[in-house]
Order: structure tokens, then C-alpha cells, then sequence
């Protein structure tokens, strides 16, 4: 089992984190849809042998979210 683990960044769900399993590894991230319907893409990633981490934008994030995001990441990847 491979697992993504998304962050949020902007939006309604700023700083959520969301998990998402798959059967097998993954290339590239998963871009998600908000609960307010917009496509959030990913930015940023960290991959590991049993999963990633990404961050994925808002498009009404700010920069400051986006930077926590990130830092988030990078703190406790999975």
C-alpha cells in the first residue's frame, strides 16, 4: 500500500491534511478538489518508500499559507 499524504493550502480546508492510499506507487501527486469546488493543484512534494507528501494550492491562498504548508511538509512528512 502506497499512501499520499496532502496539505492544504488556502481555501476552506486551509492546513487539512488528507490521505489518500493507492494499491501501487505513484509517479505524481494527486491534485484535489476543494469542498468549495475549486482545483487545487499540487506545488511541492517529499517521497518516501511507502508514500509522499505534497502540498496542494488553493488558488485563493495566500503566500503565507502556502509557506506554513510547505513547512508543515517538510516538518513531519508522513
Amino acid at each position: 500500500m502506497y499512501q499520499w499524504v496532502t496539505i492544504m493550502a488556502g481555501g476552506p480546508q486551509d492546513g487539512d491534511r488528507i490521505v489518500r492510499a493507492f494499491d501501487k506507487p505513484r509517479m505524481n501527486p494527486p491534485a484535489l478538489r476543494a469542498v468549495d469546488g475549486e482545483v487545487c493543484c499540487p506545488v511541492a512534494t517529499h517521497t518516501g518508500v511507502q508514500g509522499g507528501c505534497c502540498v496542494v494550492v488553493h488558488p485563493d491562498a495566500t503566500p503565507g499559507q502556502i509557506e506554513r504548508a510547505v513547512d508543515a511538509m517538510l516538518a513531519d512528512p508522513l
